[in-house]
């Protein structure tokens, strides 16, 4: 599944001056759903409970070619302790932004699409 290839993604939400798209350090867990860590503040963190996508790619540029996943659904705070441990102790990496960053998201997507692009001459 391409979607556990990358350690980077991108979440867009809605905010009341419109979308804004965000970069996150992600893993995958529990088959498909997708978790990121952020700071409680954060515009991210306030987007629990609202409905957002996630987006990965990958483009070559040397063949032309590439995928993009897309997943959509419900995001969610985590606030089970244990499964914050979980989280925190089987991370991969630490999230690039700046600052404690302890907060932990979850999408369960509902939708999950994707394409990919061949160059063909």
């Amino acid at each position: 599944m391409l979607l556990g290839t990358h350690g980077v993604g991108r979440i867009a939400v809605f905010t009341p001056e419109g979308p804004a798209v965000l970069p996150v350090n992600y893993m995958v867990v529990a088959g498909t759903a997708i978790a990121f860590r952020t700071a409680a503040e954060t515009l991210a963190a306030r987007a629990a409970g609202t409905e957002i996508a996630f987006e990965i790619d990958n483009i070559d540029d040397v063949t032309a070619g590439g995928w993009s996943v897309l997943a959509v659904g419900e995001l969610q705070a985590v606030t089970d302790p244990e499964e914050i441990r979980h989280l925190t102790t089987t991370a991969r990496s630490h999230p690039w932004a700046g600052g404690p960053r302890t907060h932990w998201m979850k999408l369960a997507p509902f939708r999950l699409t994707g394409r990919r692009v061949v160059h063909r001459s």
